[in-house]
């Protein structure tokens, strides 16, 4: 009788060590992934708060400012899954609600465009739009309150924005080569553009005036090169010049699936 009692206890024991374990790694798992959405969500957050920073590089509408705030906020609900952090994700949704109602009937949209400096600003500018509308493609399915007609619509703006950065970027490069007498990468810069404005379909009022700007020059660099003597006509390219252009054209324009 001592021995049945003895194994049944040895049994029971067991059964609730088991146990005991089980729910000391459930409990350890879910904290872990609780660290882990609670990470995401601070990243994302912090991604939005530096976008908003750039709005002195990159012109943004109101319908893309209020992505972002939208987007702060279903972040940090998630944040709330840590019982640490959840007083403070309350007091910043509370101001991201009232930022978000500011911004509904306050906001001033600039609409300019503000052409790139340099190489620098350009690739800067056109990494900030890149990232911008990863985010609108992932919020378009996220149940974001916002019609996905302005969505796309500021999908499309941003893709005219790049276009306009490129060929921004691209006309100063133009005439820097002009001015050293760089020919043939002149000529090979301006049928980049015109062939990249013709690709798009876009119609603007902008682009339009850069490909007249683009088609002159290249009429003037033909007059002058008939003029000239034939032997001399591209010998100020055969340095190599054009390879190190055609690295900042692949930088500038990469992958258009990018854009």
């Amino acid at each position: 009788m001592f021995i049945t009692i003895a194994v049944i206890f040895v049994l029971l024991a067991s059964f609730l060590l088991i146990i005991v374990n089980m729910y000391s790694d459930y409990v350890a798992r879910r904290e872990q992934d609780a660290r882990l959405i609670s990470t995401r969500a601070r990243n994302i957050i912090t991604e939005c708060e530096e976008l908003l920073l750039n709005q002195a590089q990159v012109a943004f509408s109101k319908t893309l400012v209020l992505v972002l705030h939208y987007r702060i906020i279903r972040a940090l609900r998630k944040r709330a899954i840590d019982p640490k952090a959840r007083d403070e994700v309350k007091y910043r949704i509370a101001n991201e609600e009232k930022i978000i109602a500011d911004l509904k009937t306050n906001y001033k949209e600039l609409s300019t465009f503000k052409a790139p400096e340099n190489d620098a600003m350009a690739i800067a500018q056109l990494r900030v739009i890149r990232r911008l509308r990863s985010i609108l493609k992932s919020e378009m399915t996220s149940g974001i309150p916002l019609n996905p007609s302005q969505l796309n619509k500021e999908d499309r703006r941003l893709y005219i924005l790049v276009l306009k950065v490129n060929i921004s970027n691209l006309i100063q490069k133009v005439f820097e080569m002009k001015r050293l007498r760089q020919i043939g990468s002149c000529r090979q810069l301006i049928d980049k553009g015109l062939s990249v404005i013709k690709a798009s379909g876009v119609k603007d009022g902008w682009l339009t005036e850069k490909e007249d700007l683009l088609t002159n020059l290249l009429n003037g660099i033909n007059a002058e090169t008939k003029i000239k003597d034939p032997a001399k006509k591209e010998k100020a390219d055969a340095d190599g010049q054009s390879l190190a252009d055609k690295s900042d054209l692949d930088e500038i324009f990469g992958d258009k699936k990018k854009w």
